[in-house]
């Protein structure tokens, strides 16, 4: 009864998503810059077209920086659910821009027309969606765990020292 269960956040330095991040910056950023023109969009609306490239371009440099801006976080559960709301927020119309590309594909060209692009476009949206999820859930177990006792913040530490060179 006297023994504390650790409430875990997923880590905000993993490189996977990092990785999905920095792709879901770089693709607005190449349609802003004229590199890529996502075609798709542009013979729906053009207008659309220029909102998504601007849209996606700031809510994913949002959703980057809040996601490294957790490391500076941990141990302060108040402003680690500030960033983790900021990071939620942003993720979710990241994977919005996304779902919606991957409609404008498939709406312009067919299903599986250019396989490699949809499965990369709508994984993209999958992905950011699933990160929105997962941060609910984990703020749901954080909000269950205040509320049934008091929180006592754990710090994991190493075993070891790392290696002097």
């Amino acid at each position: 009864m006297g023994e504390h269960k650790a409430i875990r956040l997923t880590s905000p330095t993993n490189a996977w998503a990092l990785g999905a991040q920095a792709i879901s910056f770089l693709i607005p950023l190449l349609a802003v810059t004229g590199v890529y023109d996502p075609a798709a969009l542009g013979e729906i609306s053009p207008v659309l077209s220029e909102v998504w490239q601007w849209v996606l371009l700031v809510f994913a440099a949002v959703a980057a920086t809040a996601t490294l801006l957790l490391e500076y976080t941990l141990g302060d559960g108040r402003r680690m659910e500030s960033v983790l709301s900021i990071e939620m927020v942003a993720t979710a119309v990241v994977a919005l821009c996304y779902l919606i590309l991957f409609g404008a594909l498939v709406d312009q060209y067919g299903f599986l027309s250019n396989p490699l692009t949809q499965l990369i476009i709508g994984g993209l949206g999958l992905t950011a969606a699933g990160r929105v999820g997962q941060i609910l859930w984990e703020r749901w177990k954080y909000h269950r765990a205040k509320k049934s006792r008091p929180v006592h913040i754990a710090r994991v530490e190493a075993i070891a020292s790392p290696k002097e060179s």
